[in-house]
């Protein structure tokens, strides 16, 4: 067989071009890298913590030892300990907001590269448009700068998927043994990442290539027996000190889930913010599996997306579980958003050529995504999460001997706890509680700071006891209530203190804190004269 001169110098020339193209793109993902790392470094610590943060302050106070300790007589605690084993390598923590945001830091910004390298394995033509708009994505910045796990759990899921389709391309056993590693570590550093373990798999049925052999039952076996094998001890240490422990009232203390189509929505609305960019979304994740070549692959890919959603749905209604769900809890499936949507983005370019002449709609949803994101950038970089820090400040600053402090929920006592500087004997804080009447219990504690005694409580009414006996109130409440008693109560608003940016139920959640004092010796008390909007 012979090879022409011109042949010859086309392969070279064509070898040239994609060298040409692989430099440009590892320069611009090298760049996505450091952007994506200064964005989530800048103001790591100027935040005050909040309450989540703060029971990983107090979760993660404890060494290897204390640690398994702690689940030899709290099996059914419903958070295992590998974060906070990890975070408790920065113990002491010097500066609690530095220190428990450096491992979501560290995993947050890795990432990136991470999601390029996955995204390239479905198609090599949208790794880039994944790392870029995960650079600039507001949402996962927030979780990269919070004392939580769940910029890791998105770093273990990511590399998980990248070994497992490796694996689906080349057909070698070597890579299931690093799945299983990962799927298995993010075991140990969440149990809400079950369901991501689980449904991933549904990716057995994926077809990279019609090149790819198909997957074989021995190779599932080995997956799964790999991962189990991991997860065992564990299992076997929980197991063999199951004494009939009951789970808290964690699961059963709020009622916000209201539909699946509402629970469809707050994801939306936390990866995709503002409405264009949401129905944009939408609208290619719905056209993906009509115009795709594909179809099997691509109904593949969104069900990975949906079925967590509605079975956690079903999970709680038949089990009565009335937490709130919140995107956050749907973390390791981010990356498979992104990918539907590009790959959704690519089809539709390739189906119809003319428009690419005319409009590069992945360079224009790209150019959406980041102005999106853009837009609240600053806004969050200028906000707080829950500011207890500068509250308990002020308290201290003002309070005297014999004030009480009214708290409009009991979710507020770690927080102004913490800032006080009273910390837990355990993991959690123990606050006294008293029945008052049928309907009503008062959650109490008396405190002594610079030689001041002072009350915090909480309870629905009977804090008016106190006011009726000349005691001086201080109340933190929320927004809704600030601006109801603003104008209609004998309180004066003495502080805001922000917590416009917590991301809660929904990203963002307005969780500012309003204090009010009551002072019935002194009746013309000036306040702050703000309109709560």
């Amino acid at each position: 067989m012979t090879v022409s001169v011109g042949d010859y110098l086309h392969g070279l020339f064509g070898l040239h071009m994609m060298n040409n193209l692989k430099r440009k793109e590892t320069l611009v993902l090298l760049l996505c890298l450091l952007i994506g790392f200064a964005l989530r470094f800048y103001s790591l610590d100027r935040k005050s913590l909040w309450v989540d943060e703060i029971y990983t302050f107090n979760d993660s106070r404890d060494g290897f030892k204390e640690q398994l300790r702690f689940y030899k007589e709290n099996p059914t605690y419903l958070h295992p300990p590998l974060f906070f084993i990890l975070t408790h390598q920065f113990y002491p923590f010097t500066k609690a907001e530095r220190d428990l945001r450096i491992i979501p830091l560290i995993f947050g910004t890795l990432s990136i590269p991470m999601i390029y390298f996955l995204s390239r394995c479905f198609s090599p033509h949208i790794g880039l448009a994944c790392a870029v708009s995960l650079t600039f994505m507001v949402y996962h910045i927030s979780l990269s700068q919070d004392g939580r796990s769940y910029s890791l759990l998105m770093f273990l899921g990511i590399t998980g998927l990248y070994f497992l389709m490796k694996h689906l391309q080349t057909s070698r056993r070597r890579y299931l043994l690093l799945v299983a590693l990962f799927f298995s570590t993010l075991f140990y550093a969440s149990y809400s990442s079950i369901p991501f373990i689980c449904l991933s798999q549904i990716l057995w049925f994926y077809r990279p290539s019609e090149e790819s052999k198909k997957p074989t039952l021995s190779n599932f076996l080995i997956l799964n027996g790999l991962i189990l094998l991991f997860c065992l001890p564990w299992m076997i240490f929980l197991g063999a000190n199951y004494k009939g422990q009951l789970m808290g009232d964690e699961l059963r203390f709020s009622r916000e889930i209201k539909s699946f189509w509402n629970l469809v929505y707050g994801i939306l609305h936390d990866w995709a913010p503002y409405a264009p960019l949401m129905l944009a979304s939408v609208i290619l994740l719905v056209l993906f599996p009509f115009l795709s070549k594909h179809k099997k692959n691509a109904i593949i890919l969104l069900s990975i997306l949906v079925l967590p959603v509605g079975g956690l749905y079903v999970f709680c209604e038949l089990f009565s579980i009335t937490h709130f769900i919140t995107s956050r809890y749907f973390i390791s499936f981010l990356p498979l958003f992104f990918v539907s949507i590009y790959l959704s983005l690519s089809i539709i370019e390739m189906r119809f050529t003319t428009i690419k002449r005319f409009l590069r709609l992945r360079l224009l949803f790209i150019i959406l995504f980041i102005a999106s994101n853009l837009l609240i950038l600053p806004l969050y970089y200028r906000s707080e999460k829950q500011d207890f820090r500068s509250l308990a400040t002020y308290l201290k600053g003002q309070l005297m001997d014999g004030d009480k402090i009214i708290l409009s929920t009991v979710a507020h006592f770690p927080g102004i706890l913490h800032y006080f500087g009273i910390y837990p004997k355990g993991r959690q804080y123990a606050i006294a509680s008293r029945r008052i009447s049928k309907d009503e219990n008062e959650f109490r504690i008396s405190l002594i700071s610079e030689n001041k005694t002072f009350v915090i409580s909480c309870s629905r009414k009977y804090w008016l006891q106190y006011g009726l006996g000349g005691d001086r109130l201080w109340f933190v409440v929320n927004k809704a209530t600030a601006r109801k008693e603003k104008n209609n109560s004998p309180c004066v608003l003495k502080g805001v203190f922000d917590g416009s940016f917590l991301n809660f139920n929904r990203f963002p959640t307005d969780d500012s804190m309003y204090l009010f004092l009551w002072d019935p010796r002194s009746p013309e008390e000036k306040g702050i004269d703000m309109r709560i909007e």
